[in-house]
This record gives structure tokens, sequence and C-alpha cells, in this order.
């Protein structure tokens, strides 16, 4: 039996980030612009099943809202600091190359809102758990990778778990953070599903073992810190939630003694290693690196507006220091370890405010879900987790994975609902009444058996 296109496009979406892996580890190992070509197969491969039927049937509507222009402007801003880096001559810049992140950086965004606008008169969709699935297909390739004797290209440690198909070890412990984050919205009512319970707390608890082997400190105590909030039900009230997350960075900093002692408790050390004193409260060095994007931008500011270009750091006084930091000779392979302060240096002020922009309409979408108990409500636990990852650490700028995903889940908020012909529905498959929405945040993840 022949797939409808409807489906084609949705088993494409699943597949689409193991895809994107496997594409960029075979740009690291050959070439980067066929390598980035393969990683973006799987939603270009949506975009022209569903062009093409566009074509067919001689029809073209518009189904977004005005959010669309602004997820479209950062990308234009982010494609904007590629061609500049270019046209600069920057290390390893090609025509090919660029032309290929573009379509990269353009096709996921584009490809996700093709999935909602074939899916908006289906009342079985649930897009949280479509993402669910494929980034656990994405874990599942990485553990083959492995099992096959292959590690990561880019970022490879002695005596520590290296996912081959993700950009660098620290993508790992995100990708199994998020996953485990997600699947507390699904762990419920052992009592009337035992076997599917057990089955996700299993899963719960490989990705543990899974995060702690890739042992990164800070994603590891984000994650605790989150599960914990949301088990307890406190996320939806932290109404200070985003502009907290916003200053990670400065926290972190401020009280990186702290961060020391907590490490330290006998609890912490039992699972996580490295916690010698220097390396904790330099956060492995990141604070170098975050004061000269600092000094840049107290003292010298040039660029300010538009940015210096993809990886536009290595036009920073006092960057050359950073090559004997982390001992490396080409001193463009390190980036800010940080998503908005990259997106600062690279895209200017008008990019991070996009990019600001971005993220806060996404926080505030699924928040509304999150509060009502829709299906959605898993997806607003990857958005958090984000939220304080993007201040230290890279996973959502430029080609890495978490650029295309947090692009995805944004394709949700731009929708324009009066296309949406499905009824809104419960995590646990009951219709919501618009006008009888739930006034604090429903139970989350074991909590919620009860209620279900």
């Amino acid at each position: 039996m022949l797939l409808s296109k409807r489906k084609l496009i949705n088993t494409l979406f699943l597949l689409s980030f193991p895809i994107y892996g496997i594409g960029m580890y075979v740009g690291y190992k050959t070439s980067i612009s066929q390598g980035t070509v393969v990683a973006v197969a799987g939603f270009l491969g949506i975009i022209f099943i569903h062009v093409f039927d566009l074509i067919a049937q001689r029809q073209l509507k518009s189904m977004v809202n005005r959010k669309y222009w602004w997820g479209l402007f950062f990308l234009i801003s982010l494609i904007a600091s590629m061609w500049k880096a270019l046209g600069e001559r920057f290390p390893g810049a090609t025509m090919a190359n660029t032309v290929a992140y573009t379509i990269m950086f353009l096709a996921p965004f584009h490809a996700a809102i093709i999935v909602h606008i074939r899916n908006r008169d289906q009342e079985d969709f649930d897009f949280a758990k479509m993402v669910l699935i494929s980034l656990s297909l994405f874990l599942g390739i990485n553990l083959l990778g492995v099992a096959a004797g292959m590690h990561n290209v880019l970022h490879n440690i002695e005596g520590r778990l290296n996912l081959p198909f993700v950009l660098g070890i620290y993508d790992a412990a995100h990708m199994l953070a998020m996953i485990n984050l997600m699947l507390l919205f699904y762990m419920k009512d052992f009592v009337k599903r035992p076997l599917p319970f057990l089955g996700m707390l299993v899963f719960f608890l490989v990705n543990m073992v899974l995060m702690l082997k890739v042992n990164s400190r800070l994603s590891f105590m984000t994650f605790i810190i989150l599960t914990g909030l949301f088990i307890f039900r406190m996320v939806g009230r932290a109404r200070l939630m985003f502009p907290l997350s916003l200053f990670t960075m400065t926290i972190l900093t401020n009280f990186a003694l702290l961060v020391y002692t907590i490490l330290t408790l006998p609890f912490m050390r039992a699972i996580v290693s490295r916690v010698n004193k220097e390396d904790v409260t330099t956060f492995n060095n990141r604070t170098t690196v975050w004061d000269v994007g600092w000094n840049w931008l107290e003292k010298d500011r040039h660029g300010i507006m538009f940015g210096h270009g993809y990886q536009g750091q290595i036009h920073l006084k006092g960057w050359d220091h950073i090559a004997e930091v982390f001992n490396v000779k080409d001193v463009q392979n390190v980036h800010m370890h940080s998503t908005f302060m990259q997106t600062l240096i690279n895209q200017g002020i008008v990019g991070y405010a996009l990019l600001l922009i971005v993220v806060w309409f996404t926080f505030t979408y699924f928040r509304k879900r999150y509060h009502e108990g829709a299906l959605e409500s898993p997806l607003f636990a990857l958005v958090v987790y984000m939220l304080f990852i993007l201040q230290i650490d890279i996973i959502c700028y430029g080609n890495d994975f978490g650029n295309a995903l947090l692009l995805c889940v944004f394709a949700m908020v731009v929708m324009d609902p009066k296309h949406i012909k499905r009824k809104p529905r419960a995590l646990g498959g009951a219709l919501i009444d618009p006008g009888s929405a739930p006034s604090s945040p429903p139970a989350d993840g074991v909590a919620a058996s009860r209620l279900h």
C-alpha cells in the first residue's frame, strides 16, 4: 500500500534529524558542502513533495501568521553573516559551502511549517510526539554508530561518551536532557498502562546513564533542576523564567563558587566527575572566552549593529590568546560557548534581537499550551531547557542541530489558527474546551498519573 503524501511527509520529518546528524558526520569527514546537502535531505524532501503538489493542484494559499516573518528575518540575518564571512575570505569559507549552509538554514523551518499544513485537519496529529520520536531516532542512530566503533569527528574526549553524529560531545548531553524532559509528560498511568510506563522509565534511566557518560556538568545540573521544577509543577508559576534565562551566563560567573559547592556535595560527587575547583569556577575556560566578548561589548563595539560575520569572534581584541588557553592551532575553531553571544558578535544587535523575538514567541506560545494541558505541553519542557542552554552553549547556533530544532518548534507558532481544522486536545486525548482552560498548569510526568 502506497503512503499518502501526508504520511510520507510525516515519515520524512521523523527521519530528518537522524539524516541531519549523518550528513554532518559526512561533511566533516569529506566535504562540508556535500555533507550539508545530505544533512537537509529529509527536510528538502518534504519541501519538494509539497511544492510539486502545489504546482500540480495550482493552489497557493498562505497559512502562516505575521510571526513567520520574524523567523525568516532571523534566518536571513544568519545567512547574511555567512556571506559576509565568504566576502572577507574567512578560512574554509567557499562559495559551495556558503550556498549549502544557506539551504541548510532555510530548509528545516519551512519543512516543519509544511508538516503542520499537511496535518491541519488530522485529529490524531501530535507534533510533540513526532519531535520526541525524531530525537529518539537521532539518539538511536548515534548509539549504533558508537557500537560500530565510530567517533565524533570534531570533539572526541578519551573516557567519555562521544556520539558520532552530533557536532560536539556536549550536544549529546543536551539531546539526552531534552528527550528525558519530554518523557516526563508521558510517564503516567502506571496502574492502567504499566508496560508503556515501565518502557519509558527504562528509556529515561538509560538516558540518565548516557548523560553521565558524556559528563557535561552544566547540562546535567540544568536537567536535574528543571526535572524537579516540572515534577513539582513549579515551572508554569515562574513568571520570571524567561528574563532569568537571559542572565544565565552572568548568574553562573557571579556564583561560580556556589556551583562548585553544589558539584562537590556527596550526591553530585557520586555521579559527576571533573570537580576541580579552577576548572569548575571557569566553567571549563568558558569565562575566558566570555571575557573577550564582554570586553568587546563594553569597550570596542565595532560592528555592533550587524556583526562581524560567521565566526566573527576571530576579529575581537584578545582572541589570539584563546588559542593558547584551549591549546589549538586554528583559533577560528574556538567558538563563544554561548548561542546568544555568538549571535551578537556574528549578526550584531539586529540578529540578536531577532533571535530573542523568536525565542520569546516560542516560549509564550508553549507556556500557554502547557497551562492548557495540551498535546504540545512536552515541547514547553524542551523550550525551557533551550532557554538556559542558549546562554552557555552553542547548540542552537548555525549548523548545529539545535538551531534546526528551535526553528522546527517555532514553525508551530507561526501557523495561522484559522487554517487549523482539528480540535485542540489534552495530553490524555480528551478535547479541550476553549472556555474552560485550567488556570494553573497541569501536573507533569509521574505526578500526573492520577489526572488521566
